[in-house]
């Protein structure tokens, strides 16, 4: 449970290793900040990713069509063509299985740090929403967690 005079979502934010980021990225949600339990909490975190991640898939796309890298328009195709709808599948499967879903969670990291690889290898800066979708991962494995 959050510590006293936390709501569930501070607490959670606590728990990563961006605290600050994570508060600044999720307050803006009333959803999920006035969440009242981990599963509701889990479901709105993995509703907003899907959403920033719809968001980032046009911007990632953009950024491959100007800097048509290998690695980067791999990372458009392969990672941001499939990031929202792992989103959806972790949420749906948190209902009946909450440890699979911890585990599903981490994977969607795995995209994100793909693409911050080949924005470096491009000599290029890792946009912010890539962070963005990072730091969601994060969020949602560790608000998850809390129903195992």
């Amino acid at each position: 449970m959050a510590a006293l005079g936390k709501s569930l979502y501070e607490g959670v934010c606590g728990e990563t290793q961006k605290p600050t980021d994570c508060l600044q990225l999720l307050r803006h949600d009333p959803r999920i900040t006035s969440a009242k339990n981990y599963f509701d909490l889990s479901k709105f975190i993995l509703e907003f990713g899907e959403k920033k991640a719809k968001e980032g898939k046009k911007y990632i796309w953009l950024i491959a069509k100007k800097h048509p890298t290998p690695q980067i328009t791999l990372c458009a195709k392969n990672t941001y063509e499939s990031l929202p709808t792992s989103f959806i599948i972790t949420r749906d499967e948190m209902i009946h299985d909450p440890k699979t879903a911890t585990y599903d969670a981490l994977l969607i990291g795995d995209g994100p740090a793909y693409c911050a690889e080949a924005f470096r290898k491009a000599n290029m800066e890792n946009p912010p929403i890539n962070k963005l979708i990072a730091l969601l991962s994060s969020v949602a494995y560790y608000s998850i967690e809390h129903l195992t």
